[in-house]
């Protein structure tokens, strides 16, 4: 069960977002956002100052301490902020960036009234799978999730195809959820929407698993990390970098040998 959401007099507001930082739960309409925590610690960071330019360099020190990580990590979680907050969307702009410098928070944002308590995260969990839940019920499909779950079985990639808006995203989830309920290595998922650049398709995937960026190719430790584990990772939306997806998928697969 997930824990209770304190009061909204105790969060920062900004358009219809609440957001406490303590608790790393965001809020749009009182329904929680899927963000991941680095992410959430990034917009804590910015709307701090609102209106502030905040540098790369702070980001990077506050997200990732003690640690040395490319700037292309900061990139990923960014895009992923923008697509939470719909920024730019019916012209709502929350996020700016200052070239080569670093970004600013623009909306307007109302301070707490007072700080939160802490509280357990919303959606903290001890199993390692990162798989989210289908946002629609999956009717119908019963049939196609067997056969692509048999297929897993036997192939080490599966890929579905098929124009926008039929669900591919949801009989994904639904295999996902099947196979990692009995899997103990767990499984995770990449939206690679928000993603403009192919080159940061590593990148999104060392995000998900938190494996840190220490140079400009990520794979190397992708494929470190992942050797002697058994993971089922759901790459979604790939329609326009598919060259970048395809090209890793195929790095790490040839790696790494296959285990049934």
């Amino acid at each position: 069960m997930s824990p209770a959401v304190p009061s909204v007099e105790n969060a920062i507001a900004f358009g219809p977002f609440h957001l406490f930082p303590a608790q790393q739960i965001l809020l749009e309409a009182d329904k929680p956002v899927r963000l991941g925590s680095r992410a959430l610690e990034i917009l804590g960071a910015l709307v701090e100052r609102p209106g502030e330019m905040v540098s790369k360099r702070e980001l990077v020190a506050r997200v990732w301490p003690n640690t040395v990580v490319e700037e292309a990590n900061l990139k990923v979680h960014i895009a992923a902020l923008r697509k939470a907050l719909g920024d730019g969307r019916d012209g709502n702009r929350y996020l700016v960036n200052v070239p080569g410098r670093g970004y600013k928070f623009v909306a307007p944002v109302v301070q707490p009234k007072q700080p939160a308590p802490l509280m357990p995260r919303v959606g903290s969990n001890q199993h390692p799978s990162q798989i989210p839940s289908p946002l629609t019920r999956v009717l119908g499909r019963d049939d196609m999730v067997e056969t692509i779950t048999n297929k897993l079985s036997q192939s080490r990639i599966v890929t579905i195809v098929g124009p926008g808006g039929i669900g591919k995203t949801t009989v994904a989830l639904a295999v996902a959820a099947k196979l990692v309920a009995a899997n103990r290595e767990g499984g995770g998922f990449v939206d690679l929407a928000p993603l403009a650049d192919p080159l940061l398709v590593p990148s999104a995937l060392a995000t998900m698993l938190g494996v840190a960026v220490r140079s400009e190719n990520p794979i190397p430790g992708l494929i470190a990390f992942l050797a002697g584990k058994q993971m089922l990772i759901v790459l979604d939306s790939c329609e326009h970098v598919v060259a970048a997806a395809a090209v890793m998928a195929l790095r790490i697969l040839s790696s790494l040998p296959f285990r049934r």
